[in-house]
């Protein structure tokens, strides 16, 4: 799939890409945490997942400072 836009709101649970709202699929949403913490992560369209996640759709978001 190529991405031209993305909205992750953990809040209110939304995501959204490329406008449309995904929910046909599980997805695990990874996006960078604090520096020196853990990343976050959420699964939305929790209701279709069949608790395995390696069933689910994996988004990956990272982020580098430059020098």
């Amino acid at each position: 799939m190529e991405i031209r836009s993305l909205e992750v709101d953990f809040d209110k649970g939304t995501l959204r890409i490329n406008g449309e709202e995904l929910k046909e699929s599980p997805v695990i949403v990874v996006l960078p945490g604090p520096e020196d913490g853990f990343p976050y992560r959420k699964l939305f369209n929790p209701e279709l997942a069949t608790g395995r996640k390696e069933e689910c759709d994996r988004l990956t978001v990272m982020y580098s400072k430059g020098e």
